[in-house]
């Protein structure tokens, strides 16, 4: 007569083990131990050898389950596989499957540290460290379903945190894609997650379109001599809305990059956030300014020279255009940021953030007559079309530099508080980036 679940759990332990096979010469049997632990065993010939191999426990695993993995193994005997070898291959590639630690750490490295610019590294594994790791650290990766991604983008929404949400999402997905190509996973359950588009009747994440009108401008420009940071930060924000550059871009700027001769500014490749080389021709503006940095960066001698403690003075200038006051480093662009959100009040600027001294002078620009591809060109936008990414290498050194002097005419006219209507030249011929 077949087991019951009945008889299982009936049986006793005695004072050494004992195992009883189940009528019928199925090949299940019955392990009881002396401390009363129950196992399902599959007693079985291969090759004309007698082996066993363990299903598990009862009653974690039931009859009836008990029953489905025989099924299984009596099929794999009669297709001529040991059952019991595959069992115990299939343990041992699951020790050795990776972890969800061990996918982040591959990912970082072999991918990750390689392709990402630095700030997006950064933003990476703080992502990484804070919103997953803690949660999924020793959790085999294959093991992971959409729905547990899902569950934990929901713990995120349910923080009001709905950008970051977002921005889970996509490490979500470019972590298993990774998964997937190198072969740590076989299918990536993070394939198009949804995007958080809207919160009642506003939108998570809409673009930004404050730029700073004239009056803002010269607010922020006369104001700038008046609030508490260096001449460093207050020239290198002046710089940034002259030039219309990123952040990183002015911050990591190099003396030796400026041409003080041509007026020229040649951001290197491996500076620039698109890769390419960036040259953008200088307004008349800026010659005051570049002689006010290096006023600014002219090293003054100490006041007691005879101080044990004190490295040697060197008066050698800093090769930074705008230098920390560490002089051998370069401000960074965090700096320009708080700069900008510390002293916004002071400034006159509303809710603008630094960011939008950029979008101000391609606002503006635009206003001059500007055409929007070459605004484009200026800014150092990546191009879209085949012709620009490949082929056309020119550098529109001319119709940027017309539009450089037409933008630092109108900023001059602006700072100084003149009428700015007559000051818009009208365009002499509009220029198409090919």
């Amino acid at each position: 007569m077949p087991f019951t679940d009945r008889q299982v759990s009936a049986l006793r332990p005695r004072k050494s083990r004992f195992e009883i096979p189940e009528p019928g010469r199925t090949g299940l049997a019955i392990r009881v131990s002396p401390n009363g632990v129950k196992s399902w065993a599959f007693r079985y010939r291969f090759h004309g050898h007698q082996k066993r191999m363990i299903f598990g426990t009862y009653p974690t695993i039931s009859l009836v389950d008990a029953r489905v993995k025989l099924a299984a193994a009596q099929k794999d005997l009669q297709e001529g596989r040991d059952p019991g070898a595959i069992a115990h291959e299939q343990k041992l590639t699951r020790r050795a499957a990776a972890t969800m630690g061990d996918l982040i750490q591959e990912y970082l490295t072999r991918h990750a540290e390689k392709t990402l610019r630095a700030s997006t590294l950064k933003e990476e594994q703080r992502i990484l460290k804070k919103e997953i790791l803690p949660f999924w650290r020793n959790r085999l990766a294959q093991d992971i379903t959409r729905r547990d991604i899902i569950t934990l983008l929901n713990a995120i929404e349910d923080r009001g945190v709905y950008v970051l949400r977002n921005r889970v999402a996509g490490v979500f997905s470019r972590l298993f894609m990774f998964g997937l190509n190198v072969g740590i996973i076989n299918g990536s359950p993070a394939q198009r997650l949804p995007m958080l588009r809207k919160v009642g009747d506003k939108r998570v994440e809409e673009p930004r379109s404050r730029f700073l009108t004239k009056d803002e401008i010269r607010s922020f420009w006369v104001n700038l001599d008046h609030i508490p940071i260096t001449p460093q930060l207050r020239l290198a924000l002046k710089w940034t809305l002259v030039t219309g550059q990123r952040r990183s871009e002015v911050a990591g700027t190099l003396r030796a990059e400026i041409d003080s001769t041509d007026l020229v500014w040649k951001i290197p490749t491996h500076r620039a956030k698109n890769k390419r080389e960036h040259i953008l021709p200088l307004p008349s503006i800026a010659k005051v300014l570049l002689q006010q940095v290096d006023a600014a960066n002219v090293r003054k001698p100490p006041t007691r020279l005879n101080r044990k403690d004190r490295h040697p003075f060197d008066a050698t200038p800093s090769p930074w255009l705008f230098p920390s006051r560490q002089y051998s480093k370069s401000i960074t662009a965090g700096a320009l940021t708080c700069a900008v959100v510390r002293h916004r009040k002071a400034l006159a600027i509303g809710d603008a953030t630094l960011h939008d001294l950029r979008r101000s002078v391609a606002s503006w620009l635009g206003e001059l007559g500007v055409e929007k591809s070459l605004i484009s060109a200026l800014l150092n936008h990546s191009p879209q079309s085949v012709t620009e990414r490949h082929y056309d290498k020119s550098t529109l050194l001319g119709p940027k530099r017309e539009a450089m002097e037409r933008w630092g005419s109108w900023l001059e006219a602006v700072i100084s508080g003149k009428s700015v209507q007559d000051q818009i030249a009208p365009p002499t011929k509009t220029f198409r980036v090919v």
